[in-house]
């Protein structure tokens, strides 16, 4: 319910912040058209020519605060963290602009409008941010939407406490903790909830003794509140939490790969759309290293192996060839040779790639077909890269973790050292990507690959 209730408030505080921005838009134009002929000696085009700029910019901008995950917590300690955030956003949401306009050779939108409106946008949205935590925080003073808490308490007293500090800074939810009972106190339960508004009661016990709630649940049930156990009792390290349903039965779900449907979606459409452009703008370089390739060595142009997907799942994988025909022939005596960890194989000067190999594999380039695996659903833009069946025979228990989530062309590892790190660092990386993924973290990484791949940084 909390979480449930913090993404309905968030929405409303998205349309917010893009109303804002829309404002931040015109107070930018009469800024510019102000100030503009001062500087040029005459005014250039009208707002009429700016104003189809709001949708895409309201779209990116919507996305973008979905992505990073704005106002799921306004626990006023946050708003600092969340003004950083909202920096962020400004800087990726006017990137993305500059790149329409690039994209679409949109010649005669000022750059010093865009300038003035970076620079409102972000205020308008720290003032929304502002707004929006005081208007949520005096409308639950008030009285408005509140839901009364009882807790019944364990035994652990610091584990009460951190409970009962948790429900108190999600005020600005409409959360209240009205009543406290010690589950060696459950008569009062009953007496208490009838004689006093409820509409939640949280057990705090342990697992064996789930079944002396029972008929305190069922009596709960029958008058309506809902109910709620906290699972500290349930060892786990880096799993999440949900609860659904199996047909009647309900069910607990510990997961440490993402399962929300909704941000996965968001993902994939990420994915489509990002490998679309990409499959646009490097055609003709494609093309222009296809040809190269077959003019100067003996092979088929596109190198196609099995690689592990997802939970184990088998698919084929496509890069632009770059060692000489017959080169994985010898890669288990290589292994043996060159391998530190007797899973990959480093070699810097390495004997099998062609004259054109060692340049693609420099510059990445041989892996733009992986495009059309991302297109297939195969992968992903961003991902732990997808590994060779044999390599994942020789995975132990926490590195198989690495398969739990639909690999990708690029991850953390390749923009943090790729090839100078051992492969113990590179599953490491990779499983801090699967524990903390987010649509921001996406973001961030396929902006600093970028950079990472043009200067080639940590490539064999």
């Amino acid at each position: 319910m909390l979480s449930h209730r913090s993404k309905i408030l968030a929405q409303y505080l998205y349309v917010l912040s893009v109303i804002f921005v829309c404002g931040s838009f015109f107070l930018a134009f009469i800024t510019y058209d102000t100030i503009s002929p001062l500087i040029t000696g005459y005014k250039l085009y009208g707002i009429t020519n700016y104003i189809w700029l709001l949708i895409p910019t309201g779209i990116i901008l919507y996305l973008l605060l979905f992505a990073f995950g704005m106002y799921l917590n306004l626990n006023i300690k946050n708003f600092k963290s969340d003004t950083v955030k909202l920096l962020e956003i400004t800087a990726i949401a006017i990137f993305l602009i500059y790149a329409i306009l690039f994209m679409f050779k949109i010649t005669y939108i000022s750059r010093l409008f865009i300038g003035y409106f970076a620079v409102y946008s972000f205020l308008s949205l720290v003032l929304a941010d502002y707004i929006g935590r005081k208007l949520a925080k005096g409308l639950k003073r008030r009285g408005y939407s509140i839901r009364n808490i009882l807790l019944v308490s364990g035994d652990d007293s610091n584990f009460n406490a951190d409970v009962k500090e948790t429900i108190a800074s999600q005020e600005y939810l409409g959360i209240k903790l009205v009543k406290e009972i010690n589950k060696g106190d459950l008569n009062e339960l009953g007496d208490f909830v009838l004689n006093n508004p409820i509409d939640e009661v949280i057990f705090d016990i342990k697992g064996n003794e789930l079944s002396g709630i029972k008929d305190e649940i069922l009596f709960l049930e029958e008058k309506g509140i809902t109910v709620k156990i906290l699972t500290n009792f349930i060892p786990f390290k880096n799993s999440k939490v949900s609860f659904e349903k199996l047909g009647g039965f309900p069910i607990i779900s510990f997961y440490t790969s993402p399962e929300d449907d909704i941000r996965l979606f968001a993902k994939r459409a990420l994915d489509t759309s990002g490998s679309i452009i990409a499959v646009i703008i490097f055609f003709i370089p494609a093309v222009i290293i296809a040809v190269l390739i077959k003019l100067t060595s003996d092979g088929k142009v596109l190198y196609k192996s099995k690689r592990v997907g997802k939970n184990g799942r088998l698919f084929t994988f496509y890069k632009f060839r770059t060692m000489y025909a017959g080169s994985d022939e010898l890669r288990e005596e290589l292994i043996k040779k060159y391998s530190r960890d007797g899973i990959e194989i480093k070699i810097k000067n390495d004997p099998r790639l062609t004259k054109i190999g060692w340049f693609l594999r420099k510059t990445s380039l041989d892996e733009l077909p992986q495009f059309y695996n991302v297109l297939r659903g195969d992968m992903s833009l961003v991902g732990p890269r997808p590994p060779m069946p044999d390599e994942v025979k020789k995975y132990s228990i926490k590195q198989r973790r690495r398969i739990s989530m639909k690999p990708g062309i690029t991850c953390l590892w390749q923009i943090s050292g790729r090839s100078e790190l051992s492969f113990n660092d590179r599953v490491e990386l990779d499983l801090k990507y699967i524990d903390n993924w987010s649509l921001k973290l996406d973001f961030i990484i396929l902006l600093k690959t970028v950079p990472a791949v043009l200067f080639a940084k940590g490539a064999l």
